[in-house]
């Protein structure tokens, strides 16, 4: 901050700091002894003030200084409110955080749940098959090492649409619910605090069903798992991160490599038995709703200011 010169009143001081203000110059003013002090802020703007202060010594009733003090009283309320917003959120993030994870996020919560409960069940003699035929994109017959089920959908077409999302809930092993229950509670986390529940459970649906619908055309009904939805939360998040930063999320480049080597690793052989399908469709909605929704915001915005 440094001194730029003086001014005879208060009334001259304070028009003067109005206009600077107007001009996005901050300055402060006092008083010494009959004298008015003209502080300004930014090192970088003492040139520029010293020439405003020349000038407005010159002719200190010129119209635009008189019309600058309007502005300065709008310029400052519009400070005011943008300060009391900034609050707002700060203590809204605050009891956020203090809230347990399933206040927070309670579609995430529900996700991880929902499978962790049909796991322990299927690990019954009582309830693995029925299960299976319940959540299963379609019933089916076992007999041997053969499946037989009908290739029509004729479940779904009777109006038991579930069948479209509710394969996400099987899971055939501990490595297998507990990569997929990590990573839900990381990506779906952050995308239900960021963007509400309603978004995320709208997501979950638009990446689960074309991924579900992929496996099966290629390789059948039996499959299951939360990865190709994890794969979709992640390409959406991931395309966030590179083509939109105003949305604050971020992918860190091991994340990448991991999940992106892993998807490869997968559809190798290296794993076994994979639903590679369901990865590769999940990833590929993701990306798409990632992009699509980075357009159509910067759309409007050109909209709005064109």
């Amino acid at each position: 901050m440094r001194k730029i010169g003086t001014l005879p009143s208060e009334q001259q001081a304070k028009l003067f700091e109005d206009f600077l203000l107007t001009e996005e110059i901050g300055a402060n003013i006092d008083t010494s002894g009959d004298e008015w002090n003209i502080w300004i802020l930014d090192e970088d703007q003492v040139e520029q003030a010293k020439q405003e202060l020349a000038a407005f010594t010159d002719d200190p009733g010129a119209e635009k200084y008189q019309a600058a003090t309007r502005q300065a009283e709008a310029i400052r309320d519009e400070r005011i409110a943008q300060a009391r917003a900034a609050v707002k959120r700060q203590v809204k993030v605050r009891d956020t955080w203090n809230q347990p994870f399933t206040s927070r996020c309670p579609v995430t919560s529900l996700l991880i749940g929902v499978s962790v409960v049909v796991f322990l069940l299927m690990q019954t003699n009582d309830y693995n098959i029925p299960i299976r035929q319940a959540l299963s994109i379609c019933s089916f017959e076992v007999s041997g090492d053969m499946v037989r089920y009908d290739t029509r959908l004729l479940d779904i077409q009777k109006g038991e649409l579930w069948r479209l999302v509710s394969p996400i809930f099987l899971h055939f092993g501990p490595l297998h619910i507990l990569f997929n229950c990590i990573m839900t509670y990381q990506l779906g986390g952050a995308i239900e605090i960021n963007r509400g529940s309603l978004k995320l459970a709208a997501m979950v649906i638009l990446i689960a069903v074309p991924s579900n619908l992929a496996q099966y055309w290629f390789s059948g009904p039996m499959f299951g798992g939360l990865s190709g939805v994890v794969y979709g939360l992640f390409g959406y998040m991931w395309m966030k991160s590179l083509y939109d930063p105003q949305s604050s999320f971020f992918i860190p480049p091991n994340m990448v490599i991991i999940l992106i080597g892993w998807f490869f690793l997968c559809i190798a052989g290296v794993v076994g038995n994979v639903a590679n399908y369901a990865h590769g469709f999940g990833l590929g909605t993701g990306i798409v709703i990632g992009l699509a929704s980075t357009w159509w915001r910067e759309a409007g915005k050109s909209n709005r200011t064109g």
